[in-house]
């Protein structure tokens, strides 16, 4: 189609770019945003990785949370963020990844109260949230959670770059954080967390000067890193799986009789039935296994005495 650029022609504009003019902020930015989005699946997989290491970590403290997903990943000024983040909000400065540059983990000021309410026994019903300070007791939960939440950041980032990390600064209002400027472009992910009714938003804030730095790690070329992406997959197929819930029947006995007889029964008939201590074990309708009944510890139990052969199997 005439006036559509190939995607050769379009990197082609963007590297000759490079050693020429760049005053244009909204052509930076744009530039930025097109990086970005090649490298959307790498960094999709590390944000993956840190929601499902989130959830499990934020449960250690409120364990009414229901899950914890990536929402989106976009490219912003600093100043976009700042008016992203209402006041009283939680956010961590973290130093170390990657390279030396600040990464941010902040909390939106509803889910902050929400948080604080679930973890002392509240039911979100009457959450307070017109104050420009969170108080003594909000402040130190929420910085627990923040340094709950150091080693999976690193975890998370772990084969882009190894570095350890640690909490530089924590404050309520954006504004408050130095060496940041209006002009910053920032690499935004927000995470959706939800418990029950309630949702709120966590990000994960990295200033596009780290992000660039290690492009070669991350993969520009758009193709996902094979180690992230072979470890956070295999990990998370092991862990569905552990947790995967099967329907396991126990028949106790299997016939068959003419549907005539069957369009005559009546309440109070007796059914002849042969002898229950041979049972087949079923998992979705296929059996698996056999076993005789009997009871154990006052219960009634199956004891599995072997493996089906393939004959035995229905569906």
């Amino acid at each position: 189609m005439a006036g559509v650029l190939d995607p050769e022609e379009i990197e082609a504009l963007m590297a000759g770019n490079e050693s020429g003019d760049q005053s244009d902020g909204k052509y930076n930015l744009a530039r930025q945003d097109y990086a970005v989005q090649r490298l959307i699946p790498t960094l999709s997989m590390i944000q993956s990785q840190f929601a499902s290491a989130a959830r499990d970590r934020l449960r250690e403290f409120i364990p009414g949370i229901d899950s914890v997903r990536t929402d989106r990943i976009t490219v912003m000024k600093f100043d976009e963020l700042q008016g992203s983040l209402a006041t009283p909000c939680s956010i961590s400065l973290i130093s170390g990844v990657p390279l030396s540059a600040g990464l941010l983990i902040a909390f939106e000021s509803e889910l902050v109260f929400q948080l604080v309410d679930q973890y002392f026994g509240g039911n979100g019903s009457n959450v307070a949230n017109d104050r420009d300070q969170l108080s003594v007791s909000e402040a130190s939960l929420m910085e627990l959670l923040h340094r709950a939440l150091l080693a999976d950041v690193a975890d998370a980032w772990k084969t882009v770059i190894r570095a350890e990390t640690q909490i530089e600064d924590l404050q309520d209002d954006p504004r408050l954080l130095e060496g940041f400027h209006d002009s910053d472009s920032m690499v935004a992910t927000r995470f959706a967390i939800s418990f029950g009714e309630v949702s709120g938003g966590m990000w994960s804030v990295v200033p596009w000067s780290a992000i660039e730095a290690v492009r070669d790690s991350l993969g520009e070329t758009g193709k996902p890193n094979t180690s992230i992406s072979n470890e956070h997959w295999l990990g998370a197929i092991e862990e569905g799986l552990d947790v995967t819930r099967l329907d396991l029947a126990a028949v106790l006995v299997d016939t068959r009789m003419p549907l005539r007889r069957v369009s005559q029964w009546q309440v109070g008939d007796v059914l002849p039935l042969k002898s229950p201590d041979d049972v087949q074990l079923r998992i979705d309708g296929r059996t698996y296994l056999l076993g005789r009944f009997g009871v154990q510890d006052g219960q009634n139990a199956v004891s599995v005495v072997g493996l089906a052969s393939q004959g035995s199997n229905k569906t």
